[in-house]
């Protein structure tokens, strides 16, 4: 694969999350957050197998190697995904496609902390920019804060921890379609406890546009983009990739507005751009593609 198609693929990739969260807020009006998550995932397992051995046959070499390599990636999706869709019941989605969006910020943080990668002025520059401009998407007001928007940030740096992880494990994943059938499996594992907490499950509704935003979700943002964000970060670096995912935010903001009757006023308009802006300028600065060696490691790892 050539860079150039994998920048176009993950833009791919941004527009099916973008509509996700429209998908989400369909499926939320008749489902519970953890519903909608359990079956999202049914879906994208059981779909994406059937699809691998229609067009691959069977294939069991190297199940258990593939299936251990996709939990780290499968627990952590679903804990990002549990907070995203918890924070959508309360927020709109648009502003939860931008807040989303700080793990492009977040991503330097933890290397910097965590991971030891050395982090320049210019990086903490950007971190408080992005701050300011999701302050000022906030309205400006701490009251206008919903608890929505604080499940939403949690879910951005659950985010940057499952990017961090693709991007270290991508280059050693054999096949990274069957990589992400085994991190959907990962996800409805660990999601379907959660069930057991609730009085009642939902598995019948008369809403077409809540077993839509199922399909869209299970299909079209977990099978196809959770796919290509595999495939894809075995080229491009970690920055530019997450840069890439970040256009998943203003993808949001489109449908939210032409599907959902979302707005943002002028100023929350512009907290929103402080946010790309910053999301830009972090990927300017950084190299556009890795260095593929025994760990693949490269210079900045989200």
């Amino acid at each position: 694969m050539t860079k150039n198609r994998a920048v176009l693929e993950l833009i791919l990739a941004g527009v099916l999350w973008g509509f996700g969260f429209v998908a989400t807020v369909w499926a939320l009006r008749a489902f519970t957050p953890v519903e909608t998550l359990v079956y999202r995932f049914i879906v994208a397992f059981f779909f994406g197998e059937i699809l691998y051995f229609l067009v691959r046959g069977a294939n069991f070499t190297t199940v258990r190697e593939e299936l251990f390599r996709a939990l780290p990636a499968g627990l952590l999706l679903g804990g990002m995904l549990l907070l995203q869709t918890i924070g959508l019941k309360y927020t709109t989605a648009t502003k939860s496609g931008f807040l989303t969006s700080l793990y492009v910020i977040i991503v330097p943080l933890i290397n910097t902390v965590i991971f030891k990668t050395p982090s320049r002025w210019r990086n903490y520059a950007l971190v408080i920019l992005a701050l300011i401009g999701t302050f000022v998407l906030m309205d400006a007001a701490i009251h206008d804060v919903n608890v929505g928007d604080l499940w939403t940030m949690g879910c951005s740096v659950i985010a940057a921890f499952h990017i961090i992880y693709i991007g270290r494990v991508s280059p050693r994943v054999g096949n990274a379609f069957r990589f992400n059938n085994f991190q959907s499996l990962w996800c409805l594992l660990a999601l379907l406890p959660l069930l057991l907490t609730q009085e009642k499950v939902t598995t019948q509704t008369s809403q077409w546009q809540a077993w839509a935003g199922i399909l869209c979700l299970g299909i079209a943002s977990s099978v196809i983009a959770f796919y290509l964000q595999v495939r894809t970060q075995k080229i491009l670096s970690d920055a530019t990739a997450s840069m890439l995912f970040l256009l998943e935010s203003p993808f949001a903001a489109l449908f939210g507005f032409l599907i959902l009757n979302e707005r943002l006023s002028p100023f929350q308009l512009s907290g929103a751009v402080m946010i790309l802006v910053a999301a830009i300028f972090q990927i300017l600065w950084e190299p556009a593609t890795k260095t593929i060696g025994p760990r693949s490691e490269s210079p900045n790892r989200h």
